[in-house]
């Protein structure tokens, strides 16, 4: 899978949420760059005033690698419900992938594919 069939991927995805009335608006962004890599930024404005921001750093040169990811989903008041990243933390968790849940939990959990995260969110609307 090439690059550009990678992010027409995730953008079709994510634009169901508009489809089915879930989003109120959907800002995506990605910037190609040289040696097969991308970077995606997309916000989501959801209907009960919710958000979800992705953000993926992309290696394509060997097959589809998501090398930094977040995917933050956060309520109307900007509390977070959950994200899962890959960034490291001060202290050392013990493992990279991981999910935050609320304020003060984080688990390992390996990241969703974009129709597990967006079921995920569409379960708290």
């Amino acid at each position: 899978m090439s690059i550009s069939e990678y992010i027409a991927i995730l953008r079709r995805e994510i634009e169901k949420l508009d489809t089915f009335g879930f989003a109120e608006s959907i800002d995506f962004r990605d910037e190609l760059r040289a040696g097969k890599q991308a970077i995606i930024n997309v916000n989501v404005s959801l209907v009960d005033g919710s958000s979800l921001v992705i953000k993926e750093y992309v290696d394509a040169k060997y097959g589809i690698e998501i090398l930094s990811y977040a995917y933050h989903f956060q309520d109307q008041n900007n509390i977070l419900i959950f994200r899962y990243d890959n960034a490291s933390h001060k202290p050392m968790l013990g493992f990279e992938q991981h999910k935050h849940i609320g304020q003060k939990d984080i688990i390992e959990a390996p990241p969703p594919n974009i129709i597990e995260l967006l079921e995920e969110v569409i379960s708290y609307l």
